[in-house]
């Protein structure tokens, strides 16, 4: 009776732990493996940890219907993840609360597909698709080519923006011509060269228009172009409710707000996807 007793306790505390935690006991479980999805969606809130193990602070809820993307990382128990704020950590990958999104093979070679369960299209690429808008400059060494990862892809656009921190407005101006300074449109293009080898317009109302694969705001991820008012500013997305991009008042390069309710934010007008 002890035996048992022990036995169903340590049951009891199994299930209580796994419910809280957001993992549950029953469902499919999702096994992470290498050309696996490159975003998952939350069917039920759970929550985002920082280590893929039970128990591991939590960093926040991830509601149901968020989009998450997938890291390098990821284990047959837990998704390595990025939500569109910035936030990175672990998810379980049971699917009775987080579900692969995939796309069937007849439709490998579409940029975007709608998927009926949710209420937004979802931008579905492969990692080496070039998007819309852009092509690729063979005259230069990217510090991440097409076929790189995701993250690799990020941090090529992040180490390249910081760089220019504190660079001075100078309408029309792309140090790529030999001048010094950037307007918004210039160093958003001058950063995607550099990081990725990207070619595109230098103008701010064709970046908006013709440029990237165009997600909803509620989607915006790090690495994404933002606009406002229709192409009359371009920043690029860091997370964390941050941009980074030349003027918008600073008179420089340098970070801004776009969280709810803040000017920018209020002026957000399309988000860009660019890898």
């Amino acid at each position: 009776m002890q035996r048992w007793l022990k036995s169903f306790r340590a049951s009891l505390l199994w299930t209580t732990v796994a419910t809280v935690a957001g993992i549950g006991i029953s469902g499919a479980v999702y096994t992470a493996q290498a050309g696996g999805p490159s975003e998952v969606k939350v069917v039920q809130g759970a929550y985002l940890i920082t280590q893929p193990k039970l128990g591991s602070t939590r960093i926040c809820l991830e509601p149901k219907g968020t989009v998450l993307h997938v890291l390098s990382g990821s284990t047959s128990a837990w998704w390595h993840v990025q939500d569109t704020s910035g936030h990175t950590g672990y998810i379980t990958t049971n699917t009775k609360w987080v579900q692969p999104v995939t796309v069937s093979t007849a439709n490998a070679s579409t940029a975007a597909t709608t998927t009926s369960t949710m209420s937004y299209t979802t931008v579905v690429h492969s990692a080496a698709t070039l998007p819309p808008g852009v092509s690729l400059d063979a005259s230069i060494q990217p510090r991440a080519g097409l076929g790189a990862t995701w993250q690799q892809k990020y941090e090529a656009v992040l180490s390249v923006a910081r760089s220019k921190l504190g660079t001075p407005y100078e309408w029309g101006h792309n140090e790529d011509r030999g001048q010094y300074g950037f307007d918004c449109s210039n160093y958003v293009e001058y950063v995607f060269h550099h990081a990725l080898g990207y070619r595109f317009s230098t103008a701010s109302r064709t970046q908006a228009t013709s440029v990237g694969w165009s997600v909803p705001v509620s989607q915006m991820r790090p690495g994404d172009i933002l606009v406002f008012d229709n192409g009359k500013h371009v920043g690029i997305y860091v997370g964390n409710n941050q941009m980074i991009q030349e003027g918008g008042g600073l008179g420089e390069v340098g970070y801004l707000s776009v969280a709810p309710g803040t000017y920018w934010r209020n002026h957000l007008t399309g988000v860009k996807r660019m890898f």
